[in-house]
């Protein structure tokens, strides 16, 4: 069995993501819906902007978990609105200006968590009745 690199977030389950995952499928989302490159925000060189980011993605993963991380990323990648200035939205700015959609993915998570239970619990209470027929 090979082992699934960390970049690789399509394939990577969930719970074993990491900071460079998270990094890395910023860098996906961004060329797949913006047609640019992805750069650090911050201040500094580029790489003590790479790192500043990665801090903040470990940091936020720490706090309110790979689900729910990913769920805000893309919830502020699709509200986004790119212009000329800005023509991408990076992390540094989402998780300083974007912080109320924290709460929206953490929703979102809860609400789909308690679905697949829900519909767990009504697969476990099913008993076949038979052929009656």
């Amino acid at each position: 069995m090979t082992k699934i690199s960390t970049r690789d977030w399509r394939a990577l389950p969930i719970e074993k993501w990491n900071a460079n995952t998270h990094l890395q499928m910023l860098v996906d989302l961004t060329e797949k819906r913006f047609g640019v490159d992805y750069q650090p925000g911050g201040r500094g060189g580029k790489q003590q902007r790479w790192s500043m980011e990665r801090g903040m993605l470990k940091q936020a993963q720490g706090k309110y978990g790979n689900v729910t991380l990913r769920k805000f990323i893309e919830l502020c990648l699709d509200e986004y609105k790119p212009s000329a200035e800005y023509p991408f939205v990076q992390f540094t700015f989402m998780y300083a200006y974007r912080d109320r959609n924290w709460a929206v993915a953490q929703k979102a998570v809860a609400d789909a968590a308690r679905k697949r239970r829900k519909e767990d619990e009504a697969e476990a209470a099913y008993v076949p009745v038979g052929d009656r027929w």
